[in-house]
């Protein structure tokens, strides 16, 4: 047997108490009254978009004996749907330092415009009705072999307030500012799905519903959720001069209940939800005037979804009079990168 190196973790935790003490600290956060508020623009890019949805189990299968049909359970993922990063994105940013508290606010908007041939027969249910013949439907079909299109024009924007109750000073030109986090992250926008001329109807699923072959449809898809974590923020350079800044944060957020919370009135489901963000935010800045500095940054953001929802019916005979969908697991992950210029004063 061979034995690993042992990480020297007596000398990691012996140089602790010496580098504490090499710090001074101070209650609350000394911010020069010039940069103590910024407006910034950027222009970016996602560099990376992935999702999926799959069908998992049927309860209603089980509870009708139906054990083979728990093959029918299909998958999407966003690769069959023609999505390929980058995306260009365009932001406004804002943020604001007190003594023990400061406030950050994102928005960045982009647009996604996919084409792609349906690798397999699509079923897909709608936000807004599609008509044919005369009738709305809910439902749409994507022929296998044919030719679609997907168009999102959206937005994703997040808020935070952030406790900031120490700055830890090694030298009079580097500080670290710890802080705890609260904030709310929201993903948002139009969607359209384009699959030609509506042309005919088709019947799929048990029990059976009516789904237009092709047409187009398009509605509104949004989801938020509240984070809470922790950051800090490294500071180099005098206070009152040039100085290079950068912040990095995570934030996370689970919720294990019911999704009438997020759907209101309609079906109800058990659902499970785990976001995480990771960000990490560099800027240099130059002063211009006695009042205002000019700011010149990159910003980068991870942000990963994960949801399981399932049949909330326990009992056979409430399953079956219910006839419950497939449960589902889905997740999504997002790559933003972004340059910015902007104004602090």
């Amino acid at each position: 047997m061979t034995h690993r190196p042992i990480f020297p973790f007596r000398r990691l935790f012996a140089a602790v108490p010496f580098f504490a003490a090499a710090a001074a600290w101070a209650w609350g956060v000394q911010t020069s009254p010039d940069r103590d508020s910024r407006w910034a623009f950027s222009y970016g890019a996602f560099l990376d978009v992935s999702g999926h949805v799959d069908e998992t189990f049927r309860a209603y299968y089980k509870a009708t004996g139906q054990h083979s049909k728990q093959a029918l359970a299909e998958s999407y993922d966003l690769d069959e749907f023609g999505i390929d990063p980058p995306y260009g994105t365009f932001g406004l940013h804002f943020a604001r330092q007190w003594e023990f508290f400061s406030f950050r606010w994102d928005l960045d908007v982009f647009s996604i415009s996919a084409d792609a041939k349906a690798r397999r027969n699509y079923y897909i249910g709608l936000g807004d009705d599609v008509k044919y013949g005369g009738r709305k439907y809910d439902h749409m079909q994507i022929p296998g072999g044919s030719d679609f299109s997907v168009d999102f024009n959206g937005a994703l924007s997040d808020l935070a307030f952030s406790f900031t109750p120490v700055e830890l000073r090694f030298s009079d030109s580097f500080a670290i500012i710890p802080s705890i986090d609260l904030g709310l992250a929201f993903f948002g926008g139009q969607w359209k799905i384009d699959a030609g001329p509506a042309r005919g109807t088709t019947t799929y699923q048990n029990p059976p519903v009516d789904f237009v072959v092709g047409g187009s449809s398009s509605s509104f898809l949004g989801a938020g959720a509240p984070l809470v974590g922790f950051g800090a923020e490294f500071r180099l350079g005098q206070p009152d001069w040039v100085q290079w800044n950068t912040r990095a944060g995570v934030g996370a957020f689970r919720y294990d209940g019911s999704t009438r919370l997020f759907t209101g009135k309609g079906r109800e489901k058990d659902l499970e939800l785990e976001c995480l963000s990771v960000e990490v935010d560099s800027r240099v800045l130059l002063p211009m005037t006695e009042t205002t500095c000019l700011e010149l940054g990159a910003r980068v953001r991870w942000l990963s979804i994960d949801a399981d929802i399932r049949s909330k019916e326990r009992d056979t005979a409430a399953i079956i009079a219910a006839r419950e969908r497939f449960d589902k697991s889905a997740s999504f992950d997002t790559l933003l990168g972004e340059l910015y210029v902007g104004i602090s004063f």
